[in-house]
């Protein structure tokens, strides 16, 4: 069983509610340093040699429409990606919350083993369908 716990931190864990958001944040003006400079991606090796997309290919697409906030061409382009934005971005809003109420408890999941069996294969299921996806509307 899978589920989200609120706790106080143990001694020693990693901050999660500051590590994500400046991650999130410096990812954000690494991106927008890179397009502003001109400087371009190498081409898809994967790509290169079997004519299909890897589950990376749309990447740069998708975030070029994130930084014009076209969010369907975005999803349309590399919804995994666009995915892991939004959460990345409802994780720092709620980790801007935590921090400003000065709350002591954190968000966790907490899981058993059967748990933990399940989000793998659920992880690894979403990756094929993912792909799939990628190889529908990229290799046209």
């Amino acid at each position: 069983m899978i589920r989200l716990v609120r706790r106080p931190a143990f001694p020693g864990e990693l901050n999660h509610e500051l590590v994500w958001p400046l991650a999130l944040v410096g990812g954000a003006l690494g991106a927008w340093g890179w397009f502003l400079s001109g400087l371009t991606l190498p081409g898809c090796i994967f790509f290169n040699l079997t004519g299909l997309p890897c589950l990376g290919c749309g990447g740069t697409r998708c975030v070029r429409s994130l930084v014009h906030l076209d969010f369907t061409q975005a999803l349309r382009f590399h919804p995994g990606f666009f995915l892991v934005v939004l959460g990345a971005a409802i994780w720092a809003g709620w980790s801007l919350v935590t921090w400003l109420r000065r709350d002591p408890l954190r968000l966790r999941l907490a899981m058993d083993e059967s748990g933990a069996r399940g989000l793998r294969w659920a992880c690894g299921g979403a990756l094929v369908l993912h792909w799939l996806w990628q190889v529908h509307v990229l290799a046209r």
